[in-house]
């Protein structure tokens, strides 16, 4: 307001200025009296209203001062409003961004479990077999099958509505039959393999003298009978005394009758009846119950858990065969394979999911069960191997055994390779196309299998483990490798909405172990594959499914120890009949070199 009014007044001063000089004039010397009154009165009413425009203006600017203020608090009421709603906008970009987000998870949690329900509607029954010669135009439930519910619901009874598209039509069952190759009646093998039984067949002759006529031909007729049947043998135990000694108790056999008594320590069987629960039990799969109940149907009072214990009297030994193996399997530069499956274990009054692991040496024939309580953890792989000084590990693609190639690099473990399975890479692709039914799996899997086609090449020319190293790193294999990384990379580079879950977990499992999965060109004894572990593993899995469970953490440590024992009579392609005979026949002689019972030191009969 001062710097308004002061404004003026410069404006007034420059107005009163002349530009020239002038005498000073006085306009009112020669009026009459009156008139001068009038001018002064004039003078007055103008001073009065110039008196009144200056205080209006004063009043009018005062009032446009307030005037002022208020927009200036109403713009900074604005401002405070406008800031508060971009705040508020910014928190509903924030929260939409985090919807959209979650929106994403969901559709792809869905899109997957979309993905798993078809896969587990095509193996929950039936065939396993992915394809099926239904037509392209052939519409179908979603899962790539015919829904046979919707056909047999929707016909009504008139052809209009008779589907029968889940049928196969004749002309395509004719011509499968004619696209099948003949069989080439050249093909035979030069040997035939005859029924028979190992060892001398008892011979029953005939009495010729009985023969009513003349003989015109003899030939001998097999047949194969099995005896089976519990006998309960009793021997009389003498207490007698010593002169000097104490009471003791000790059987003296008859002419004819067996020189000592045949049980086996800590229980009341013989090496042969141990031998058989244990056959029965880890071999055939068969429940405890099961054996209970057979031999109580053979007329044998005994409980199950009698049964149990004499088989851990029997686990007692074969643990220090099993350490025999261990110490085979974990000598210096050794090649192994890892894996790993789950059981049930009850736990107090519980079932709780535990883990069993299996390594297996190929090259010494040796495969090893072990149970840590049932833990997962890559603790239990640690203190297992311990010092060992293994050349190379193989496993898949599990984070316990990542440590092989990364925590391992110490003073113990700096050599140890790690190898990564390539057959769960292309398991992980064939799932992508066939389930998540993407197209560029395909040529991922192509070239996985020419790698398997070079392998077999290599194994049909017999190459020595220096020559398929040289010919692993041959320029075929590099071409097959830069195409596959080329194509890998273009994958990852789209989108992942543009493919399924599938693909991408194989893509990532490829990307993240693609250093580990060709470690196996170092080396011509490196295997490209852990199917040695997974076959190992498979009989466990098998008696998983007919037991269901273990009672407790001691029973699938003693599955553990019989299991290692059977794979690899198994893997020796030996009889482990014989083996657990003579095994547990030795231990009752009193043999106490655990060495010289091992599978490949026992002296057994080969298996056919």
């Amino acid at each position: 307001m001062d710097k308004l009014e002061q404004l003026i007044r410069m404006k007034r001063e420059l107005l009163m200025r002349d530009t020239f000089s002038r005498r000073g004039y006085e306009s009112c010397d020669d009026m009459p009296e009156d008139q001068r009154i009038n001018y002064i009165r004039y003078l007055e009413e103008r001073w009065t209203e110039v008196e009144l425009d200056k205080k209006a203006m004063k009043l009018v600017m005062e009032d446009l001062q307030k005037e002022n203020d208020r927009l200036k608090e109403d713009r900074k009421e604005s401002d405070e409003r406008r800031e508060s709603l971009e705040g508020q906008l910014v928190a509903l970009e924030q929260l939409l961004h985090k919807e959209c987000k979650a929106r994403q998870a969901a559709e792809g949690k869905a899109k997957k479990l979309e993905e798993q329900n078809r896969f587990l509607r095509k193996n929950s029954f039936g065939s396993k077999k992915q394809s099926s010669g239904k037509h392209e135009s052939d519409k179908d439930d979603g899962n790539g099958i015919p829904n046979r519910e919707e056909e047999k619901e929707g016909f009504d009874g008139t052809e209009e509505s008779l589907s029968t598209r889940s049928v196969p039509e004749k002309e395509e069952q004719k011509n499968d039959a004619v696209s099948k190759p003949e069989r080439n009646p050249a093909n035979r093998p030069e040997t035939y393999r005859t029924m028979g039984v190992n060892g001398t067949p008892l011979k029953h002759y005939s009495d010729l003298s009985k023969v009513p006529g003349r003989i015109l031909a003899r030939k001998m007729v097999k047949v194969f009978r099995l005896n089976m049947f519990l006998t309960e043998e009793q021997y009389e135990m003498v207490q007698y005394v010593e002169k000097g000694r104490k009471p003791r108790w000790a059987y003296f056999p008859k002419e004819g009758h067996p020189r000592a008594v045949p049980k086996f320590q800590g229980t009341k069987a013989t090496p042969e009846f141990l031998q058989a629960i244990a056959y029965e039990v880890y071999v055939k799969n068969v429940t405890f119950g099961l054996l209970h109940q057979w031999l109580q149907d053979m007329g044998m009072a005994v409980s199950a858990n009698t049964l149990r214990n004499w088989l851990k009297k029997g686990k007692v030994y074969l643990d220090r065969l099993v350490v025999e193996l261990k110490r085979i399997a974990l000598e210096k530069d050794s090649i192994v394979n890892c894996d790993e499956t789950w059981c049930k274990v009850r736990k107090y009054d519980k079932y709780r999911k535990r883990y069993m692991w299996v390594l297996v040496n190929k090259a010494e024939q040796v495969v090893i069960f072990f149970y840590e309580d049932g833990s997962r953890g890559r603790d239990v792989l640690k203190d297992f191997l311990g010092d060992a000084e293994l050349k190379a590990v193989m496993s898949d693609g599990y984070n316990a055994y990542v440590f092989i190639g990364n925590e391992l690099k110490s003073t113990r473990f700096k050599d140890t390779v790690h190898l990564v399975c390539m057959a769960h890479v292309r398991a992980k692709f064939l799932k992508a196309g066939l389930e998540g039914r993407d197209r560029g799996a395909d040529l991922f899997i192509y070239y996985i299998n020419r790698l398997y086609e070079l392998e077999r090449q290599y194994d049909a020319e017999g190459l020595s483990p220096e020559e398929r190293r040289r010919r692993r790193q041959g320029l075929e294999t590099k071409e097959i490798m830069i195409n596959l990384r080329a194509n890998l990379l273009q994958e990852l580079g789209n989108e992942d909405s543009m493919r399924s879950s599938y693909m991408t977990e194989a893509l990532n499992y490829l990307n993240r172990f693609w250093k580990e999965v060709f470690n196996y060109l170092k080396d011509g004894n490196f295997p490209i594959d852990n199917n040695a572990a997974e076959r190992a593993v498979r009989p466990f899995t098998t008696k998983r499914k007919n037991s269901l469970h273990f009672g407790s953490d001691e029973g699938a440590g003693m599955a553990a120890t019989y299991h290692s024992v059977i794979s690899t009579v198994k893997l020796q392609c030996r009889s482990t009949w014989e083996f657990l005979g003579k095994f547990f026949s030795g231990i009752f002689n009193g043999c106490t070199d655990f060495l010289s019972l091992a599978p490949q030191n026992i002296g057994l009969e080969t298996c056919r």
